[in-house]
């Protein structure tokens, strides 16, 4: 993936993209439910959203940060189903919003990618247990 600015481009190539909980220098992963506490560090929008939410609701908030600049860079929350619900870049330069665009993008390629691949060993899974069934 290139952001096209190749501090970020490295910094993707070293730590990667972070697909379960939790954190390196560049990013880190959490997942909140409703009511949780520790929602009291994010931006307000995302504090509202968990703040309003049964416990039974589950958050995926992913944070990335310029260590060089030691700044957060973007936040994007996820609902259990992988669909964005809020997105706060921290900056206005053209050029890093354009790189937490791209970001954002990746990320939901992520997703849906993650998705089909439980989808897909759902059905093996029932199709062995169907094949098993019969077999017997």
């Amino acid at each position: 993936m290139t952001t096209g600015v190749k501090a970020v481009d490295q910094l993707i190539e070293k730590f990667g993209i972070l697909s379960s909980p939790g954190q390196d220098p560049f990013q880190r992963l959490t997942y909140l439910f409703g009511g949780d506490k520790r929602a009291d560090t994010l931006p307000f929008c995302m504090y509202q959203k968990v703040m309003g939410a049964p416990v039974s609701r589950r958050f995926t908030v992913h944070h990335f940060y310029l260590p060089y600049k030691k700044c957060k860079l973007a936040s994007f929350m996820f609902n259990e189903k992988g669909e964005l619900i809020e997105q706060v870049y921290f900056t206005k330069m053209t050029r890093m919003v354009n790189v937490c665009r791209k970001l954002q993008r990746f990320l939901l390629q992520e997703k849906v990618l993650h998705e089909n691949l439980l989808l897909e060993n759902e059905v093996r899974g029932l199709q062995a247990a169907h094949t098993q069934q019969f077999a017997a």
